[in-house]
């Protein structure tokens, strides 16, 4: 073809994205996934540039590669919060800690956020607290837990979710509203003080954006892409893999609403960055560098 050839691929495949060895894949599954792989390494190949959302996305194709691909995370049409938009949590109001993501996965996080409320609850600071995990548990995942569940259980349990529960019963506590409207998912993240985000696998994600761009208060994992959305104490807090130092955040958090007002007001600045408006140039410039790739292309 004449025209330049611009590709996208959020990641490379499933084998380098990540999965639970909890809940392992088969044998066909793996060499399904390596295909894959190969498919997109080709395709990359194949084109004048290839963009993929994060730096963390492009980092799992090979060096050689990677002069071919750009970084570009997508733009959002949202509108910016204001403080009015925020919770102002009153003693006599539940705090609300909540978890968010298109499906209930391993991957997103689901199970770390189940077993740190069971914690809080056993422990005793479940009191005057909601806490609620905004997602489809039915959804399509990255990973092979669903298919995990129904094999152990031979369809007795319905979901991850369910299966989450039997082994946390004191997360119980928690409020799953299901599948959303947009409108109603948008005024359900008003309503929540602290948000956790504890990441296993990713490579971009336009739940944390959304939250971001609405003044969440996030607590994230210190790995993967979400350090180039979240910079630490600034926008956001991350930790590492510890129940202990989140539960150690999640209280100090929740007993400094000025801090939480701080990361949520330069969470709605982050937004603003990632606007339509904003990041439709940074596109056209791709698109540019894409034909000039094409008048002259790497040997």
């Amino acid at each position: 073809m004449d025209a330049a050839i611009i590709s996208y691929i959020e990641f490379p495949s499933y084998l380098a994205h990540g999965w639970d060895a909890a809940y392992p894949p088969d044998a066909a599954q793996r060499q399904s996934d390596r295909n894959t792989k190969m498919l997109h390494f080709h395709q990359v190949l194949c084109s004048d540039l290839t963009i993929v959302p994060s730096a963390h996305a492009r980092s799992m194709f090979p060096p050689l590669l990677q002069d071919r691909i750009a970084v570009q995370f997508e733009g959002f049409d949202i509108e910016p919060a204001t403080p009015a938009d925020r919770p102002c949590t009153a003693s006599e109001q539940a705090f609300t800690i909540a978890f968010s993501a298109r499906d209930l996965s391993s991957a997103k996080g689901l199970e770390t956020y189940i077993r740190l409320v069971d914690r809080l609850v056993r422990e005793g600071h479940g009191r005057n607290t909601r806490f609620l995990a905004i997602g489809d548990p039915t959804a399509a995942t990255y990973g092979y837990e669903q298919q995990w569940v129904e094999r152990k259980y031979q369809g007795k349990v319905a979901s991850f979710r369910d299966h989450l529960l039997k082994v946390y019963p004191a997360a119980k506590v928690i409020e799953f509203p299901g599948r959303l409207l947009y409108a109603e998912f948008a005024q359900m993240l008003r309503g929540v003080d602290l948000f956790l985000y504890p990441l296993r696998y990713g490579v971009a994600n336009w739940g944390l954006m959304e939250i971001l761009a609405r003044g969440g208060c996030v607590i994230g994992s210190n790995w993967g892409f979400i350090p180039e959305l979240i910079q630490n104490d600034v926008n956001g807090l991350l930790l590492p893999d510890s129940d202990d130092s989140w539960i150690a955040a999640i209280q100090q958090l929740r007993a400094d609403p000025a801090r939480r007002a701080r990361y949520a007001q330069a969470a709605i600045e982050t937004g603003k960055r990632y606007h339509i408006s904003a990041v439709a140039p940074l596109y056209l410039s791709l698109f540019e560098r894409a034909m000039a790739q094409k008048r002259a292309p790497l040997h």
